[in-house]
């Protein structure tokens, strides 16, 4: 079935979902018998939280993404989402009942919120296992991927998260610099071909879609490749050169014939950035409050233990301003660790005091992670793009996994990432996720690794095992 169409369903049972659990809502609140004489009176008295629902629901589903395959195959990252969409939500409908004077009782509302929140992760978890269950059989639309690096295992490891788009990822034809294409069929053979030869690998391996993803020395090689394509029915799609510079989805114009890429500006406009500030203070206080007995309680036994309780870093913040980082004296990923210590690091306690940083204005809850000022001085230009906002006490890499000691240039990926969709929206959702790490740290006393997309990893191992299953 087609993705869109896979999401087009998704967003028509939330809506079922949002009336039923109104329905429902309204049942529990009166105690009403479960009669068809009773669902006829909940359904017209609950048709102004029906409406208002279903009106928000289709700008914070399309806003925030909340098919459930968008990002990969992560169940916490899905049940985030929707909670912070359900809360938003709620708060929504109990603005336009202040507004039109509609009473609505906090109690109903809650109902409402939970079980629709209950329904329509349920239905993810079912659309996601059903679309798991369906993506091995039958024929699937077999790829293959023209280039090598980044770019290319970005799109397989994609590929791999998304079975519902029942794709099947054969292998890569790796460009060289010698105007011919490097086709790999297995992992221990490779043989140089051209674009003549390439073909009756097409043909035997079947192929459906050739994507390009990096651009190959010999222009003319590469128009006689997609023209053996084409003759052959074979799709071909290009990712654009330098797509991963871009700050901001970029929209596609067209001029007589020339396709432009217009990249947009990424930056937060001045209500943004307010509003964004807004949030830091009232969490930041909020974090900070409700974990002033474990600042306290650290403080005191690491100033017994060590005589200093809390030690500060220069770190590069927005547009490379220098400021001073505070994080409690517990070495960073030390061996051994007991005590107070080791619970401040196993909780990531040890970054508390960076809320102080965040009140101060220095940081935000959520954004790129501050570096060192003498990392930052070997950033490229492109890698710089990750000081145009304040940096986070948490961000999108530290979900996926990456930490301090991973590249500046991995990190950057998903910085710019999370950049280029930033909203307030996503700013909860990404809090919501660092919570549930923790949480399941605690639980496990490790990092459990969901999939390859928090691990930080390439699915190298899928793609090998691609080639030797054909080969």
């Amino acid at each position: 079935m087609n993705p869109r169409a896979i999401r087009h369903i998704i967003f028509a049972s939330d809506l079922v979902w949002i009336v039923f659990s109104a329905i429902a809502a309204y049942m529990l609140k009166t105690s009403a018998p479960w009669n068809e004489l009773q669902f006829g009176t909940a359904f017209r008295n609950s048709m102004f939280l029906m409406t208002a629902a279903g009106i928000a629901w289709v700008f914070i589903f399309h806003r925030m993404k909340l098919d459930g395959f968008y990002g990969g195959c992560d169940l916490p990252a899905v049940m985030s989402k929707l909670f912070t969409g359900v809360v938003t939500l709620i708060v929504l409908i109990a603005s336009a009942g202040f507004l039109l004077r509609e009473n609505t009782s906090r109690l109903l509302l809650f109902d409402f919120a939970v079980m629709t929140l209950v329904l329509t992760f349920a239905g993810r978890v079912v659309a996601r296992a059903v679309a798991r269950r369906f993506s091995g059989s039958g024929r699937r639309h077999r790829v293959l991927i023209l280039g090598k690096g980044r770019v290319a295992q970005a799109l397989a490891e994609r590929i791999h998260q998304h079975p519902e788009m029942r794709w099947e990822l054969v292998g890569f034809l790796f460009p060289t610099a010698n105007d011919s294409v490097e086709a790999v069929p297995d992992a221990g053979r490779a043989s140089q071909l051209n674009s003549l030869q390439i073909e009756p690998l097409l043909k035997n391996k079947d192929i459906d879609e050739l994507i390009v993803t990096s651009p190959i020395p010999d222009q003319g090689e590469i128009l006689n490749l997609v023209a053996n394509c084409h003759h052959r029915n074979i799709r071909v799609s290009v990712v654009p050169n330098l797509y991963q510079l871009y700050v901001s989805r970029p929209t596609l114009l067209d001029v007589d014939g020339v396709p432009l890429l217009r990249m947009g500006e990424g930056r937060p406009n001045v209500t943004q950035s307010v509003l964004k500030r807004t949030v830091d203070l009232a969490l930041g206080s909020a974090f900070l409050l409700a974990g002033l007995p474990v600042f306290m309680i650290g403080s005191l036994v690491l100033w017994m233990q060590k005589g200093r309780a809390l030690v500060s870093e220069k770190r590069c913040g927005c547009n490379g301003r220098v400021f001073r980082m505070y994080r409690f004296n517990v070495e960073r990923r030390a061996k051994g660790l007991a005590g107070m210590e080791r619970l401040l690091q196993m909780l990531s306690f040890t970054e508390l005091p960076q809320l102080v940083n965040v009140l101060k204005g220095e940081m935000s809850l959520v954004g790129p992670r501050p570096e060192p000022v003498e990392r930052v001085k070997r950033y490229s230009d492109w890698q710089r793009q990750r000081l145009c906002c304040k940096p986070g006490v948490t961000g999108l890499a530290q979900v996926h996994g990456l930490r301090e000691e991973n590249s500046s240039e991995d990190k950057a990926y998903y910085d710019l990432r999370y950049i280029q969709d930033w909203s307030l929206l996503s700013d909860l959702s990404l809090i919501l996720q660092t919570i549930w790490t923790i949480t399941r740290r605690v639980m496990s006393e490790a990092p459990a690794s969901f999939d390859v997309s928090q691990t930080g990893e390439t699915p190298t191992e899928f793609i090998e095992l691609a080639h030797a299953d054909r080969s």
